[in-house]
């Protein structure tokens, strides 16, 4: 298990009893899921008899008891239930929209829905699942709508509430069979579809990042047709905008006798403990029961619920684990905040320690560096001096010198100066230069020799007076 799997497993851990209840045509499936930390186990699943859709009071009473005798049988007395319907109960469709949508799909869909169901609004309740695709203009968001009639949901909750219980939410069999492979697999990323053999049809759902993108009724001649099952898939793949190469990952239920197929069952493994009298394959119909059970111990990853908010139970279950989780933050946070102040306390006394040791050396580089400022002040003027002193010998030599001389060279030091250049006659220079009063002992440093234009080249040097 990867970090951010057991991430989100911990953001789930909790403790919970779940009861999913799948209602079909003739008989209803239930399973009872119970999730301890992260823990999870299925107790128990079963299915009862119904009275016929034709006959819709027995029916309801055939329901009630059902329920009745399962929650005594399994010993259930406080869990989350969630209703699974059947794909015969709903009403599906597609729609394609631009991306500017998104920021306020709920209300455009409200106005939609009656486009495209045969059903006034106001009587049905209904859900969706979105995939975007595409940047910028060409984006387009691909809308499964799943509607379902209120009368259907309002027989079955009473049905429920008859026996105080009150559903959570309102899911569809093929999101309890997304639920159900996702908690196998550990997600629905890839393309994967869920072929499930309920009743006297087949149901097809297909999941795309984790949403519900297309869910299909077919018969036994197309649930048997692996090729007819992949055209399906790369069909409704290429209307919600994705390509993929090769086939559709396809679990089956109930499991293909030839083992030509993947049973969705068995990729459970370890991850979730099973009663030995269940089998090593359950109940086809036992599966979308499953699925929702799970979504009502916060497994669900498809997250369909067709039940309106303002008609699901508060949320007072499962909130005994986060508290804790939340507590232990808070505590772990104190006992961080402690550490750091204690550790910054301790570094702050090492440091003045440190610093106390270090003084006498500081004072002794700060004495330093004053006597190094002084001496650079010093330095200073007396540097200030020299330079004027050589602005007086420059003008001195700019007076002396004649204008048909010229100086390519001139160096002060050590009290000393050097000048070469080219004069018509150089031995007029020492004679001009001694009869000043800032040079003494001038005298050529090399033999003069003839340079260009019939000027001679000269090198003098001359003692300055201070």
């Amino acid at each position: 298990m990867d970090l951010a799997t057991f991430a989100t497993r911990i953001r789930r851990a909790d403790f919970l009893d779940g009861l999913g209840i799948y209602v079909e045509a003739e008989r209803v499936s239930f399973a009872h899921v119970s999730k301890r930390l992260l823990r999870v186990a299925l107790h128990r699943a079963a299915s009862y008899p119904l009275a016929p859709v034709a006959h819709p009071e027995e029916r309801i009473q055939s329901l009630t008891d059902a329920v009745g005798a399962f929650v005594h049988g399994a010993g259930v007395e406080s869990s989350v239930v969630h209703l699974c319907l059947p794909r015969r109960e709903l009403l599906l469709n597609r729609l394609v929209l631009p991306a500017a949508a998104r920021e306020n799909l709920a209300q455009v869909l409200e106005y939609e829905v009656e486009r495209v169901i045969p059903l006034p609004r106001s009587e049905i309740y209904f859900g969706y699942q979105v995939r975007a695709s595409g940047t910028g203009e060409t984006a387009r968001l691909a809308v499964l709508l799943i509607c379902v009639p209120q009368r259907v949901v309002r027989q079955y909750v009473g049905a429920l509430e008859a026996v105080g219980m009150r559903p959570k939410a309102i899911v569809v069999s093929a999101g309890a069979l997304g639920d159900f492979a996702a908690f196998c697999l550990g997600g629905l990323e890839p393309p994967t579809a869920v072929l499930a053999g309920l009743g006297n049809e087949s149901e097809l759902a297909l999941f795309v990042d984790g949403r519900l993108v297309a869910d299909h009724a077919l018969d036994a001649d197309a649930a048997g047709d692996d090729a007819r099952i992949q055209a399906l898939c790369q069909r409704d793949l290429a209307e919600v905008f994705h390509v993929t190469e090769g086939p559709v990952r396809v679990l089956r239920v109930p499991a293909p006798d030839d083992g030509a197929g993947e049973s969705l069952f068995a990729l459970a493994g370890e991850r979730l403990e099973t009663p030995p009298d269940l089998g090593a394959e359950p109940e086809p119909q036992h599966l979308p029961a499953i699925g929702a059970a799970l979504g009502a111990v916060r497994e669900s990853v498809v997250g369909i619920n067709l039940l309106p908010e303002e008609h699901r139970p508060g949320l007072q279950e499962g909130l005994f684990v986060p508290l804790i989780l939340m507590v232990a933050v808070v505590v772990l946070g104190i006992l961080y905040g402690g550490s750091v102040i204690v550790r910054d306390e301790m570094v702050g006394r090492s440091l003045a320690r440190e610093v106390e040791v270090l003084e006498p050396e500081v004072a002794d580089v700060r004495a330093r560096e004053a006597e190094a400022r002084t001496l650079r002040a010093q330095t200073a003027i007396l540097t200030a001096e020299e330079n004027r002193r050589m602005v007086q010998y420059l003008r001195e030599l700019t007076t002396k010198i004649p204008e048909d001389a010229y100086l390519t060279t001139l160096r002060f030091r050590n009290g000393r100066i050097e000048i070469d250049g080219f004069a018509s006659r150089s031995s007029e220079l020492i004679q001009i230069l001694e009869g000043s009063p800032m040079f003494r002992s001038v005298k050529f440093t090399s033999p003069v020799t003839a340079g260009q234009g019939g000027k001679e080249r000269f090198s003098i040097v001359a003692e300055v007076e201070e």
